[in-house]
């Protein structure tokens, strides 16, 4: 009877595994997805703005100084414009940088999610294997049972 039972067993834990790996790749795509989106609205909407505001803000310096009757390429007043530019620069630089690791970041996950889903299915294939051995152990256990009767 143990048999039956153990390749029972042994279909239902790869039907189990075979499931639970189903849902990791459902996982991994809304990860890859969330990846992409998150990015786009970086690129889309996030450095648009930040440039057009870095835009004004520059102009709105240059014009203070031109107001002030300083010339803006000479001296003092060039320093301040190309300090401020660089500064503009290298937030423009970071946020690109972290919006690029943020979406490596959930491509990362989506990989992990997607390997564990393989390494659930190898689970799930050992456990059917393994119940062929249990089941064929049993057989010939009751099959020498039956013969010490008999």
């Amino acid at each position: 009877m143990s048999f039956f039972g153990d390749l029972i067993a042994g279909q239902a834990a790869q039907k189990a595994a075979n499931y639970n790996a189903s849902l990791m790749e459902r996982d991994a795509v809304v990860k890859e997805q969330n990846a992409k989106q998150g990015y786009q609205v970086f690129t889309t909407y996030d450095l648009p703005r930040f440039n057009y505001d870095t835009e004004r803000q520059q102009s709105a310096l240059q014009n203070q100084l031109a107001g002030s009757g300083v010339e803006i390429g000479t001296g003092t007043a060039f320093d301040i414009v190309a300090e401020n530019q660089f500064l503009i620069d290298t937030d423009r630089d970071m946020a690109q940088y972290n919006a690029e690791i943020a979406r490596d970041r959930k491509l990362n996950e989506a990989i992990m999610t997607r390997a564990s889903a393989n390494v659930e299915r190898f689970r799930g294939r050992v456990a059917k294997r393994a119940s062929y051995f249990r089941a064929a152990s049993s057989l010939l256990t009751d099959a020498k049972t039956v013969g010490a009767i008999g």
